[in-house]
C-alpha cells in the first residue's frame, strides 16, 4: 500500500500557505479511506470489564506466553502488555513465544475488519501450531467484540487494547492492520488496510520460510 501523496503529511515549499490546512486535511481523509477504518471510539465513559463472557470455543492466550527470550532490537512490536479477551493471563507483545505469529488489529465497528476475519480464521485452522494468529481488539467494547466473534465463528485468541496503544505505537491512522511477526519478535511484513486471501498467504509464506531458515 502506498501512503504517499502530493505534499503528504509534510508541508513543502510548493504548498501555498493559504491551502496548507486544506491539503493536509485532504491527505488525512485519503489515508483513512485507503487504510480502512479510521480509529474512533464507539462510545465514551465505558466501564465495562475487559474480560467478558465469550463463545466457549474462542481460544485463550496461553499459547502466547513469553518464552523468556525477549525480542531483538530493531523493527519489533513495542513493549506493551495487554489483557486477554478470554478471562485469564495478560500477553506481552514483545515476547509472543517461540513461533511466528500473524497479529491483526481490528474492531467490531470496522467493516473491512469483519470482512477479513474469516480469512484469518482459515489461516488459524490450516496452520495450527505452526503459525499463531492473535487478534488485537482495538478501541472497542469487549462485549461488542465477543458478539462479533460469535457471529463469525472466530475462535483464535484475542487481546484487548481499549486505548489503541499499539495502533498509536505503530503510527497507523486506521484499521485493520496485520503484522507478520517472526518467532524472535521481528516484524517481517505489515499490511495496512483489508488483507486479501492472497496477501495473507504471502505473509504466511514469509513467516514459514523465515522459521525454516532461522537458527534454533
Amino acid at each position: 500500500m502506498d501512503d504517499t501523496t502530493s505534499c503528504g503529511g509534510r508541508m513543502t515549499s510548493r504548498c501555498a500557505t493559504g491551502t496548507r490546512l486544506r491539503r493536509s486535511a485532504g491527505v488525512l481523509v485519503a489515508v483513512l479511506a485507503l487504510s480502512g477504518c479510521g480509529a474512533a471510539a464507539p462510545s465514551s465513559g465505558n466501564t465495562e470489564p475487559t474480560a467478558v463472557a465469550v463463545p466457549g470455543d474462542v481460544a485463550g492466550c496461553d499459547s502466547f506466553a513469553a518464552d523468556g527470550q525477549g525480542a531483538p532490537r530493531g523493527n519489533t512490536l513495542p513493549t506493551l502488555t495487554l489483557p486477554c479477551l478470554v478471562p485469564g493471563g495478560d500477553v506481552a507483545l514483545d515476547d509472543l513465544g517461540d513461533r511466528p505469529v500473524l497479529v491483526n488489529l481490528w474492531a467490531s465497528w470496522c467493516s473491512p475488519c469483519r470482512e477479513e476475519m474469516p480469512l484469518l480464521q482459515d489461516v488459524y485452522e490450516r496452520y495450527g501450531s505452526r503459525v499463531g494468529v492473535l487478534g488485537v481488539n482495538t478501541e472497542d467494547t469487549p462485549s461488542a467484540a465477543a458478539s462479533l466473534l460469535a457471529d463469525l465463528d472466530v475462535t483464535y485468541a484475542h487481546v484487548v487494547d481499549r486505548d489503541k496503544r499499539l495502533l498509536n505505537e505503530l503510527g497507523v491512522p486506521g484499521l485493520p492492520v496485520t503484522l507478520a511477526v517472526a518467532a524472535d519478535g521481528r516484524i517481517l511484513d505489515r499490511q495496512v488496510g483489508q488483507a486479501s486471501a492472497e496477501r495473507l498467504e504471502e505473509m504466511i509464506s514469509l513467516l514459514v520460510t523465515d522459521a525454516a531458515t532461522s537458527p534454533p
